[in-house]
């Protein structure tokens, strides 16, 4: 079966477990070997295998000790950079740096400053 848009949730976690299950036989593993291999409970395989809802973590667990977490890959691709949104970072970039004043007073020589009118 192929996943398809048409599908509902519960129809796709079942074609998921059973593709685990065709996995894990073709590795010829036990739930109770592959729990341990993938860290989770033997209950945590079952559920995933029957087609029931679990955490995405656990899935992860159990699709790398079957070697096949690079199937991810294929499910979500790494999305290509956009051309365009690479030029606005390039050109985001600092273009002027500007020192900073070493005080908030003028340089007058040393000399203290004073009004025009006391001199």
């Amino acid at each position: 079966m192929k996943f398809e848009s048409l599908l509902s949730d519960e129809a796709v976690l079942a074609e998921m477990g059973q593709r685990l299950v065709a996995a894990r036989l073709e590795r010829r593993l036990t739930q109770a070997q592959l729990a341990q291999a993938a860290g989770v409970s033997k209950r945590t395989v079952e559920r995933l295998e029957d087609g029931a809802s679990a955490q995405l973590t656990n899935l992860v667990r159990c699709l790398r000790a079957l070697d096949r977490l690079e199937g991810l890959e294929r499910l979500l691709p790494e999305t290509p950079a956009n051309p365009l949104d690479l030029l606005k970072q390039a050109k985001t970039g600092r273009s002027r740096v500007r020192n900073a004043r070493a005080s908030g007073v003028a340089e007058t020589g040393g000399a203290p400053w004073v009004w025009g009118d006391e001199k």
